[in-house]
């Protein structure tokens, strides 16, 4: 099956509920996309402290950001 016919499927499926089985849904789905931005996040954050702690990254201000960039 497509993945935009799942989401087809999945979309007319739910539209047959109650109204407020609807809004739990999306409760709950808002909620999981909240939890994966933030676990994502924290990845990220993890990852750029242990580049920064194996001096895997630079240091300085916009300048020498800027300057970097050109030499590249």
């Amino acid at each position: 099956m497509q993945p935009s016919n799942f989401i087809e499927d999945f979309l007319e499926n739910v539209s047959k509920l109650p109204l407020d089985d609807q809004l739990m849904i999306s409760e709950i789905i808002h909620k999981r996309v909240i939890e994966a931005k933030r676990k994502a996040l924290a990845n990220t954050v993890k990852e750029s402290n242990e580049e920064y702690l194996s001096n895997k990254t630079g240091k300085g201000n916009v300048d020498d950001f800027l300057k970097d960039l050109e030499n590249k």
